[in-house]
């Protein structure tokens, strides 16, 4: 496929006409002989992924052409050389939410893609993006893939769940919302904050990006379901999202908010009079 718009945003980006996994893909090219051709910000993505990983072992599959697959590859260090703290790397799938966030408000008519923590990307209470980041030890070092998936010109009757949509459903121009613009987009996006976020050492305060992130992210404010590791799924209201990338979430029942930093959330419909 030609990509006149995404191809000079990537220090390297391969299209493959069809793949199991984005990835899966990248992570075996950055482990192979050929490692030291793969730099910080290279690029793989299809429009054709037929065995797509989502988060908990979950498949991400759609008809080939309608929804794109892609995953960047991030050597993250600081402006002097220096590899960015472990513990800021987690930030990196939330930054991805971010930037893939705008690069779908970018193709709507209006501003109603929102981030929902920790790893997707909605349109009113429906699903069109999951984001996927991964921790690979490569001869360079460790590294990071972020995936993304994004239903693009998805139909009603191709959608997984019926809580999932895609961008022309949701009303993006179908002349001009092709799977270029949307890459280029999200491309454009996703390396100016990880240059933010780095030129910061992975301060995600001074960097203004746990301000931005919090502003784009629909979670804060609803009531939400925790499905924690434990099994446990308390209720509560989402207040905010700490330095390390955590949910807090203010329980009825408990002085301290519950600190979130691993499990599924489900946004609640507040029903009048409950």
């Amino acid at each position: 496929m030609d990509l006149p718009l995404s191809t000079p945003l990537a220090s390297r980006l391969l299209w493959l006409d069809e793949v199991g996994s984005t990835n899966t893909d990248l992570a075996a090219r950055i482990t192979g002989a050929d490692a030291e051709q793969w730099s910080d910000f290279s690029v793989v993505a299809t429009d054709n992924q037929v065995a797509g990983k989502g988060r908990l072992g979950r498949d991400w599959r759609s008809p080939a052409g309608a929804s794109l697959a892609v995953s960047v590859l991030l050597r993250p260090q600081t402006p002097a050389g220096r590899p960015l703290p472990p513990e800021s790397w987690g930030w990196f799938g939330l930054l991805a939410g971010l930037a893939m966030t705008r690069a779908c408000n970018s193709v709507l008519p209006e501003n109603t893609a929102q981030l929902k923590w920790p790893n997707d990307v909605l349109i009113g209470d429906r699903k069109v993006c999951g984001v996927l980041s991964e921790i690979v030890n490569t001869p360079q070092g460790a590294a990071l893939i972020v995936g993304a998936g994004v239903n693009v010109a998805l139909v009603e009757e191709d959608l997984p769940v019926p809580t999932a949509t895609s961008l022309l459903l949701s009303g993006a121009d179908p002349q001009t919302t092709t799977i270029d613009a949307v890459l280029s987009a999200y491309l454009a996006e996703f390396s100016r904050i990880t240059k933010v976020f780095t030129s910061a050492a992975g301060n995600v305060r001074s960097s203004g990006l746990l301000d931005q992130v919090s502003e784009a992210c629909g979670t804060l404010g609803k009531s939400v379901r925790v499905e924690l590791p434990s099994g446990e799924s308390p209720v509560g209201t989402a207040l905010g999202i700490n330095e390390d990338g955590s949910l807090v979430v203010e329980l009825g029942n408990c002085a301290e908010p519950l600190v979130v930093a691993a499990g599924d959330v489900t946004h609640l419909r507040v029903v009048a009079g409950s």
